[in-house]
């Protein structure tokens, strides 16, 4: 059994799930208040999906950041590393280089240094 109402702008009856008078288009009330709680928490449950999504994609765009920071990281010391093992090997030719132009300039062959040693 439906329950009906008295519209109170023109005095029909119609179904009280209805949220206006089919006649003279007359709102009402409860009806109202519930259709539009309805549609709020629609966009209560919509909000909260996108939120979440919207959270799932910053993890994902940390997470994508941190490797390419982790990566750039060491690229950044491999790349140090090489200078400095490069610069440790031209420090040891130049230093090879010296010893050897002292020993020219001393007289001194490579066999008589290796002797003294």
């Amino acid at each position: 059994m439906m329950k009906e109402i008295v519209c109170g702008n023109c005095g029909a009856e119609y179904d009280v799930s209805l949220v206006r008078c089919p006649y003279c288009g007359a709102a009402y009330a409860p009806a109202e208040e519930e259709e539009y709680m309805g549609r709020l928490e629609e966009v209560r449950e919509d909000l909260h999906r996108e939120t979440e999504k919207g959270d799932i994609r910053i993890k994902r765009g940390m997470s994508s950041a941190l490797r390419v920071i982790l990566l750039a990281v060491i690229v950044i010391l491999v790349l140090a590393f090489f200078v400095l093992w490069l610069s440790g090997r031209q420090e040891k030719s130049r230093t090879d280089r010296h010893k050897e132009e002292f020993l020219q300039d001393q007289g001194i062959t490579e066999q008589q240094e290796d002797m003294g040693r």
